[in-house]
C-alpha cells in the first residue's frame, strides 16, 4: 500500500507539472521567434504556429487537463492516504499542498519560462492531439465564456512595442545602438512629409529651358551639383525638367553650342508637399529618379526633395566631397546642418 501511496503522489506532481510547464512555455514563447523557427523548419514549428494563432482553445485544454490531474489525482491520492495516514490525514493534506505547489507549479513553471522554445516546439503535436479529443468539452466552455472574451481581432504587436523592444534589446546588448536607432527612425519616416525635408525655391539654381549652350559659362556653373532645374522662360513655378551637369559639360566639350538646355533635359515629378516621407522612398524606387519637385495645393514650386533627403530621415546626415567641413565635423557634438540638395544654389 506504502509503494501504491508514494508512485501515486509522484505520478500526480509529474503529470500536473508537466502541464503546467507546458502551458507556460505556451504563453512564454514570442510570436516572433515561431515564426523565425517555422522559416528554419523547426520540428513542431508549424503546429506551434497554429496553437500561437488560435491560443484560447489549446490553453483551455490545458486548463482541463490540469484541473483533472489535480483534483482527479488529489481524491485518488487523498483515499489512499486516509487508509495509510488514518487520522493524520489533514497533515497530509498540508504536505501534499505544499509538494504541488513547490513542484507542479512553481518548478515546471519556471523550467517552461526558461526553456520555452524547444518545450513549446515539442509539446506542440501532442497539444493539438489533446485539443482534438476535448474539443467537445472546450466548446461547452466557450459557449459560457464567451459574454466575458475581447471582442475584436487580437493585435499581436504594435509600433510603442517594437520601439520599446529595440530600446531594451540595445540595453542588453542584443543590437547595437545604431540598429536601434535606425527603427525608431524608420517609424518616424511617416511623421515626415516633403515640405518638412526639401530644399526651398530660393535655394535653387536654375536654367531656362530656351538658353543656348553657347552662352553658358562654364566658370559660372555650380560644380558641387549634379543637376540643375529646367524652366520655361525662367519662370521657377514653369519647371519643366532637370539637366544633369555631366551632360552640360559633355555637350560643351564636344562644340555642340547650338543645342539649348532643354535639348538635354529630363523629366522631373511633382510630388506634393503633403506627401509623407516613407511613400517619397517607394516613389524614388518606382520611378528611378533621385529627385522631385515639391509643389503646393496650387501647383507652385515649393522646393525640391532628393533621394538623400529621405535617406538622412534614416541614417542621419550624409556629407560628401563637396560639401564644406563644419565644427559638428570634426569633434562638435552638435547636430550637423542638413546637407544641400543636389540643386541648391552655392551661393
Amino acid at each position: 500500500m506504502l509503494t501504491l501511496f508514494l508512485s501515486s503522489v509522484c505520478l500526480l506532481l509529474l503529470l500536473s507539472g508537466l502541464t503546467s510547464m507546458v502551458e507556460a512555455a505556451i504563453f512564454s514563447v514570442p510570436l516572433t521567434r515561431v515564426h523565425l523557427a517555422h522559416d528554419q523548419k523547426r520540428r513542431g514549428s508549424n503546429r506551434l504556429r497554429r496553437i500561437k494563432t488560435d491560443i484560447q482553445r489549446p490553453v483551455a485544454a490545458l486548463v482541463i487537463l490540469n484541473n483533472c490531474i489535480n483534483i482527479g489525482g488529489s481524491i485518488f491520492v487523498g483515499f489512499l492516504a486516509s487508509e495509510e495516514f488514518g487520522k493524520n490525514i489533514a497533515v497530509f493534506s498540508a504536505a501534499l499542498t505544499f509538494l504541488v505547489i513547490i513542484f507542479a507549479e512553481i518548478i515546471p513553471k519556471t523550467i517552461g519560462e526558461r526553456f520555452c522554445d524547444g518545450i513549446a516546439l515539442a509539446a506542440a503535436p501532442p497539444l493539438l492531439v489533446v485539443t482534438a479529443l476535448l474539443s467537445p468539452l472546450i466548446w461547452i466552455i466557450e459557449k459560457i465564456t464567451r459574454p466575458f472574451a475581447r471582442k475584436g481581432q487580437q493585435v499581436f504587436t504594435s509600433e510603442e512595442e517594437i520601439r520599446t523592444l529595440a530600446h531594451i534589446g540595445n540595453e542588453a546588448g542584443e543590437i547595437s545602438g545604431h540598429e536601434s536607432e535606425l527603427i525608431h527612425r524608420a517609424f518616424l519616416l511617416n511623421d515626415a512629409t516633403a515640405r518638412d525635408i526639401m530644399t526651398h525655391r530660393l535655394k535653387l539654381s536654375t536654367l531656362p529651358a530656351d538658353k543656348h549652350l553657347s552662352e553658358l559659362k562654364p566658370d559660372k556653373l555650380d560644380f558641387s551639383h549634379s543637376r540643375l532645374l529646367v524652366t520655361d522662360g525662367g519662370d521657377i513655378d514653369r519647371i519643366q525638367g532637370v539637366v544633369f551637369l555631366r551632360d552640360l559639360l559633355l555637350a560643351l566639350a564636344q562644340g555642340k553650342l547650338d543645342l539649348t538646355v532643354g535639348d538635354l533635359e529630363h523629366p522631373v515629378q511633382n510630388v506634393y508637399e503633403s506627401t509623407p516621407a516613407h511613400k517619397l522612398l517607394i516613389e524614388f524606387q518606382r520611378t528611378r529618379q533621385h529627385l522631385f519637385v515639391v509643389i503646393d495645393e496650387y501647383g507652385g514650386t515649393n522646393g525640391v526633395v532628393s533621394l538623400e533627403d529621405v535617406l538622412e530621415e534614416l541614417v542621419g546626415e550624409i556629407h560628401d566631397e563637396t560639401d564644406p567641413i563644419s565644427e559638428t565635423q570634426t569633434g562638435a557634438t552638435e547636430s550637423p546642418p542638413r546637407s544641400p540638395s543636389p540643386v541648391t544654389r552655392s551661393g
